[in-house]
């Protein structure tokens, strides 16, 4: 019996049981059908009704369209709209028709004509239901039809495409991007399959070679989706399955990311899919060609990676319970052993390259060794004990919500026991490869666990997809399928639509080659680089294959055992600085105990023995003397026009004119209206200086992000710190010296937020989201992002443009004023952040904006209808947090924070954080515990203190990984000493970059104020 036939044989059986067994109609049936007769025949007639589903879809489309518009309408307008949208709904609906396709899921669109609310994330979902449905309903799955997994890989490739990486990427991407131009050999199992295949990309004429590369990531990722969507569709003959499949593993956050740069997870997936298709087909079939295609496949990937090894346990699995008695049949599975054999012969690239140019491997046990990568064989299940794993599978299940949603994972598990009913064998092939890989993935010691979950991604789609395409063949109705297909795909694309924007801008980074490019060019002949891994591959990639600086050697300062790693720099730093010029990329607090001149270059660290005495051609000349004998020479400022949270970079010029006496501090501030928007501190050991020799000081810091846009200066001093505070060095009749002036503008995308919402205001303003804060005793601050609507196609009636002047944010509790500030001019789409300061102890709040002519600005409702002025936000939790460090991250409390512990004790300390943008870079996370009374003797390396860090996440999430948006909770574990004080403890938080060790600002000014410019205090715990 075909597959068709047995469908219609379920239903057939299903109808038959339940007749009455006598077959004929009770009298107690009978009265329920008439009764329920004439409700029935006035549903199908609503059913079909196209006039009413025309009305529906009209009321439906005129408010879309009137949400659409910058200011309010008046009711004579929102009447003739409707006309208008519902005249061209029936008009459609008339062609419709005339192929009697089922519209009847239009009557969905009431619930959104029907919500109290302006809510364009829900008009999006009820409409992307309502089509869906309607292509469910009306599409024939027809087995035949191959064409869906071709559309959908060019799909995804264009989308791929879009968002790929443009140039060359650093640490490990730049590696791989190095090696496969110039058929060389990367770490570690060596990965020569990867090679080759990304050799053969990088002869194509498109991009530098770096981009190549990156394209034969983005061409495994959209392969990989196309095999799922086209193993799905074979095996359930359902397409709204297939690309649900598809959607969910294509758009998820990880999946999206490795297709988009050099890496080798992406071919790690692919080979996935095909071992898993294969292995499904030939159950399937029994065909020995689709066994003997899966040898290969899967010694190819066993070859590529030593983790698709581990999927030889589901994969056997499979095999023997689909043919037990296969191994008594050599022909059955001989050629499959020998096409497996075959396909590792690519390992003998290794041996052939190391012999012809690169000495990676020398000997038959050096190759072992790099093939299986026995260096990292201590990393494997590494964590085993049941408290570790305990620890650890929450950020699991935190993973599996950041690259899914918090929908499609349960779905999944839903729909496994459809597969489970109709093919017990196929859960256990894709359900044990899934099982197989998390746990090595969790139980492994490295800071990539997101990605060595790209196995367990693919086999969870196909999960999802072979669950949801039985049940909707053998379990579920037509309608109620298609609204359930259509829910899960809504999930899937609206995943795709959160981190789009992130991979969008991760599309314009060039930083990677903006970095590496300008030091080399800019070198001393023969100079030394001293890098870090996430530079050197960088470095390497443009030396070796655009050409650039060979004069310059590079290398990679790897850490040495137990010695400090600050300690390695500073040996290689003396061996080398005697015979050529040498540059940093890391610059170690240690190093300020160095005898050397660490002269700021290009972001990187020229060194030096003796002081520079040349100064640049592009420095701004000045000539400012401060008390004690302190010359500026000038300044050197990168760029001067600026959004908030950009990062301002300056480099100032000064000299010593005499011996000092003290150790001085310098500092930069940026000065508005508002205050103090941005500010650096140096601490030198200026008594240790030379008359006359030249200082370069880099500040680099960021602006708030809560900046209102204008112009501001950029000052500069000197002060000396003490017990008693500090005191400035004066210049003429001030403390400080003018040096410049900068101009911040408005951002272009809201800053990510806790509690994202949408109200609109007449202004063509809208209310994006909420945040609070209580980290200042007594106070409460709520950050409000604004957003101005973009440009209108046509700027006329509710459309036409508004941006008339500033505009006031007023917060009112019974009637009295609390807070209030300024918001600018913003233009078409562009957005800003505004903070308020209210006391605590209020019970309920009330928010409202006045426009340029003192008048209250209405709010708009549905169909953008005036609905009143004020508006009343809920008010915070007693512990709400929400500290922006730089513009990559804000802290946004603790999780679960105890009140009390012991010494001796575990304690748990579990920040949580909020990502602000995708993120470049790799940070580390430092936490601890000080005592209070010595909090502020602590941060002068005082008093007890005792801290922990590592990489977010137990390492499973590292912060190069994050997207925006993203919620991460990172637990740290701490056992107190046993000499830990009793009393209050403050817990501290500190975020660093995890190779250059530069610590992140605090962007809230109250704080920086009470010290805590990087370092932060935090909440209480008890030691008893």
């Amino acid at each position: 019996m075909g597959v068709k036939d047995q469908s219609i044989d379920s239903r057939s059986m299903l109808s038959r049981a339940a007749r009455p067994r006598n077959g004929r109609d009770t009298p107690r049936l009978r009265s329920r059908a008439r009764g329920r007769a004439p409700v029935i025949a006035h549903f199908r007639d609503m059913r079909w009704n196209p006039v009413v589903q025309g009305m529906t879809a009209g009321l439906y489309l005129s408010r879309v369209i009137a949400e659409s518009s910058v200011g309010p309408w008046r009711p004579i307008q929102l009447l003739a709209l409707f006309a208008g949208s519902a005249s061209l709904s029936l008009a459609f609906l008339a062609l419709l028709r005339k192929s009697s396709a089922q519209t009847w899921p239009l009557y969905l669109l009431l619930g959104y004509v029907l919500w109290p609310h302006v809510s364009p994330a829900l008009s999006f979902t009820l409409l992307f239901i309502v089509l869906a449905m309607v292509w469910i309903l009306n599409v024939p799955d027809l087995a035949s039809d191959r064409w869906l997994p071709i559309v959908l890989f060019l799909v995804m490739l264009a989308l791929y495409v879009n968002t790929l990486a443009p140039t060359v990427l650093p640490a490990d991407s730049g590696e791989f991007q190095l090696v496969s131009n110039v058929l060389g050999i990367a770490h570690p199992p060596g990965y020569p399959l990867y090679t080759l295949l990304g050799k053969l990309f990088t002869l194509l004429p498109i991009g530098d070679g770096a981009y190549r590369v990156n394209l034969f990531g983005a061409v495994c990722g959209a392969l990989t989706v196309a095999v799922v969507a086209r193993s799905v569709r074979r095996s359930t003959d359902s397409a709204a399955a297939s690309v649900l499949a598809a959607g969910a593993l294509g758009l998820s956050a990880t999946f999206w990311a490795q297709s988009t740069v050099a890496n080798i997870r992406s071919l790690t997936a692919l080979l996935t899919a095909v071992c898993l298709a294969l292995l499904l087909r030939w159950g399937e079939s029994r065909s020995r060609r689709y066994l003997v295609a899966f040898g290969a496949c899967f010694g190819l990937g066993l070859g590529h990676h030593l983790s698709i090894g581990l999927l030889g346990l589901p994969f056997l699995a499979y095999i023997l319970t689909q043919s037990p008695r296969i191994i008594l049949k050599p022909r059955e599975w001989a050629p499959s052993v020998a096409a497996f054999a075959a396909s590792l012969l690519v390992l003998l690239y290794l041996p052939i390259r190391s012999m012809t140019g690169i000495p990676a491997i020398s000997s038959w046990a050096g190759f072992v060794d790099y093939v299986l990568a026995l260096g990292f064989r201590g990393d494997v299940l590494y964590f085993r004990s049941v408290a570790e794993l305990a620890a650890r599978i929450p950020l699991w299940l935190n993973i599996m919500r950041l690259q899914f949603g918090p929908v499609l994972p349960w779905a999944t598990l839903l729909a496994v026991p459809s597969l489970g009913r109709r093919d017990w064998r196929a859960l256990l092939l894709l359900s044990g490869a899934w099982a197989v890989n998390t746990l090595s993935a969790i139980t492994y010691r490295a800071p990539q666990t997101v990605e060595y979950l790209m196995p367990s991604y693919v086999a969870l789609a196909l999960l999802l997809g072979h669950g949801l395409g039985l049940a909707l063949r053998f379990r579920l109705s037509r309608p109620a399928g298609a609204a359930l297909a259509a829910a899960l795909l809504l999930c899937a694309v609206s995943n795709g639509m959160t981190n789009y924007s992130s991979f969008a801008e991760l599309h314009r980074d060039t930083s990677a080659r903006d970095y590496a490019q300008a030091i080399l060019e800019d070198a001393p002949q023969g100079a030394l680089v001293l890098s870090n891994w996430h530079r050197a591959t960088t470095f390497w990639y443009l030396q070796q294959v655009e050409g650039l600086r060979p004069d310059v050697e590079v290398t990679y300062v790897y850490p040495e055992g137990s010695l400090p790693n600050e300690e390695v720099w500073l040996r290689r730093i003396g061996e080398q600085l005697a015979h050529r010029p040498v540059v940093v990329t890391n610059l170690f607090h240690a190093f300020a105990h160095a005898d050397y001149r660490w002269i700021p270059f290009h972001g990187a660290w020229l060194v030096r023995q003796e002081p520079p005495t040349d100064l640049p051609e592009q420095m701004v000349g000045g000539d400012a003397r401060f008390e004690d004998g302190i010359h500026v020479l000038g300044y050197e400022l990168e760029k001067n026009d600026l959004v908030p949270g950009d990062t301002v970079r300056l480099h100032v010029y000064w000299q010593p004119t005499r011996q000092l006496q003290n150790d001085y501090s310098t500092f930069v501030q940026v000065i508005g209206s508002a205050g103090v928007v941005g500010q650096d501190d140096i601490v030198h050991r200026s008594s240790r200086y030379l008359p006359g020799e030249t200082r370069v000081d880099l500040y680099s810091f960021p602006l708030l992000l809560h900046t209102p846009p204008g112009e501001y200066r950029v000052v500069t001093g000197f002060y000396l710190a003490g017990d008693g505070g500090w005191k400035r060095l004066r210049v003429g009749e001030s403390d400080h010296l003018n040096l410049t002036s900068i101009r911040v503008n408005p951002g272009r995308e809201p800053v990510a937020t806790l509690h994202p919402m949408s109200h609109h205001f007449a202004n063509g303003l809208r209310l994006t989201g909420l945040d609070y804060d209580r980290s200042i005793s007594g106070q409460t601050r709520l950050y409000l992002h604004w957003r101005r609507a973009d440009a209108a196609l046509v700027e006329m009636g509710p459309w036409k443009p508004r941006f008339a002047g500033p505009t006031l944010v007023r917060l009112t509790s019974d009637g009295g004023l609390v807070a209030q500030g300024s918001l600018s001019n913003l233009g078409p789409g562009s957005s800003a952040m505004l903070a308020l300061d209210m006391p605590d102890g209020l019970e309920e709040v009330s928010l409202s904006i006045v426009g340029p002519d003192g008048q209250p600005v209405a709010r708009l409702g549905p169909w953008h209808l005036r609905v009143g002025a004020d508006l009343k936000p809920s008010l915070p939790e007693k512990r709400a947090r929400y500290i922006p460090l730089g513009r990559e991250m804000a802290f946004v409390g603790f999780s679960r924070l105890p009140e009390m512990t012991k010494p001796g004790q575990e304690v748990w300390l579990r920040p949580r954080f909020l990502s602000l943008r995708p993120l470049p870079a790799d940070y580390s996370v430092c936490v601890g515990l000080v005592s209070l009374q010595a909090a502020s003797r602590a941060r002068r390396g005082l008093g007890w203190e005792q801290k922990v860090d590592g990489t977010p996440a137990l390492g499973a999430i590292p912060t190069l990984k994050w997207l925006r948006g993203w919620l991460v909770e990172d637990p740290h574990s701490l056992t107190l000493a046993d000499s830990a004080p009793s009393g209050l403890a403050t817990t501290t938080l500190t975020v660093y970059d995890a190779f250059t060790l530069e610590p992140l600002h605090v962007l809230d000014e109250r704080l920086v104020r009470e010290g805590m410019g990087v370092h932060l205090e935090l909440d209480p715990i008890l030691v008893e």
